[in-house]
């Protein structure tokens, strides 16, 4: 197993975070990363994702919603067809900091393939980095257009 983890301070309260974050339909206009995501934020839901990733090709896949927790936590899970390969489970959490929210963004890799994908896990945690600013300045541009801070 290997565990990549990236965070953001922002100066918006957590509900206006989660609101982004839960906006899957407005995903292209903010995200670098996930430019586009279908489906539901449930426990059980399975929505479609399409990454660009900043070195490579767009890649298309579905991912199983397993935690929901409104203003605190949003996780999912996804891998190869084949089970014990390779997947992971990606989640962000949301936390009071210092009169805004700390967004941390997580995902752990598991499965046989971990060790020779290494470097895609590399790139993984550089593109997770590429989505902290612009959710930052979209949170933060709602909390200032008068959504709460």
């Amino acid at each position: 197993m290997r565990e990549i983890s990236t965070y953001v301070d922002i100066d918006a309260k957590p509900r206006i975070v989660w609101a982004v974050l839960t906006d899957l339909a407005r995903y292209p206009d903010w995200n670098p990363y996930v430019r586009e995501v279908t489906g539901e934020v449930r426990v059980g839901g399975t929505p479609a994702l399409r990454t660009q990733p900043a070195k490579g090709r767009p890649v298309n896949f579905r991912a199983r919603v397993t935690a929901v927790t409104e203003g605190i936590e949003l996780r999912r899970a996804g891998g190869l067809p084949v089970p014990g390969l390779f997947g992971g489970d990606h989640g962000f959490a949301l936390s009071p900091h210092n009169g805004g929210t700390r967004v941390t963004q997580d995902e752990r890799f598991s499965g046989l393939l971990v060790p020779v994908m290494s470097s895609i896990i590399d790139r993984t945690l550089e593109n997770f980095e590429r989505m902290n600013q612009p959710l930052k300045d979209w949170a933060e541009a709602k909390a200032s257009a008068g959504a709460g801070r």
